[in-house]
């Protein structure tokens, strides 16, 4: 094989290794939300633990990424790809991070006050996991059309969140029911993130194509 073949094919593994980590923070996604119907506190506890595959995946990924550039000098479109592997590898170990804040959230969650709220919460659940599935899945297809919705989705979700927000604090009237809702309304907050890290993983899609960096936010 030749010089250009052996690149490729390093490039076409590094890729594999991106989707790979985006497949992993998505079962973190799940499985958080999974614990929460469940009410249950070891399965967060997995969650929590599971976060340390994500780290060790993005460290994998920016060594293979800078040994590539070390290696090969990519020209500007070949780089542009490096480079974008390496900023989503990024976004997905923060989306885990803030799976396993979500996490932590949970365990601190009255059993009662969480159910007020969880056909809710399972909404803007179900919106983020769909941004990030088809962020991931423009990411593998190099679809830009398909990371240009992200966008509207990520306005839905801006939306829910506000509603839910909204209505988390109008009815409470003691201590006890404003530290719960507190706790909720940080949830939604991670999960209202993690669907601008979808977005951003989007906007690095984009840029892969075009070469220019456009604000999907």
């Amino acid at each position: 094989m030749n010089v250009r073949g052996n690149f490729e094919l390093e490039l076409k593994t590094l890729k594999s290794k991106v989707i790979q980590q985006g497949k992993s923070a998505e079962y973190m996604l799940d499985e958080v939300i999974k614990a929460f119907n469940e009410q249950s506190t070891p399965k967060m506890d997995y969650v929590i633990n599971y976060d340390i595959n994500i780290n060790m995946m993005e460290l994998e990924i920016n060594e293979a990424a800078t040994v590539l550039i070390a290696k090969q000098q990519p020209v500007a479109s070949d780089l542009r790809k490096i480079i974008v592997a390496m900023k989503i590898s990024s976004d997905l170990e923060r989306v885990a991070d803030l799976t396993v804040d979500i996490a932590k959230g949970g365990k601190r969650i009255d059993i009662v006050s969480f159910n007020k709220h969880i056909g809710d919460l399972n909404k803007i659940a179900d919106a983020v996991k769909s941004m990030l599935t088809l962020s991931l899945e423009a990411f593998e297809t190099v679809d830009v059309l398909m990371a240009q919705k992200i966008a509207t989705l990520d306005d839905h979700v801006d939306k829910m969140y506000g509603e839910f927000i909204r209505q988390l604090f109008q009815f409470v009237t003691n201590q006890a029911d404003a530290e719960q809702a507190t706790q909720i309304a940080f949830i939604l907050r991670y999960l209202e993130r993690i669907a601008d890290y979808a977005t951003n993983i989007a906007e690095w899609v984009i840029y892969e194509v075009n070469g220019k960096h456009f604000d999907l936010n």
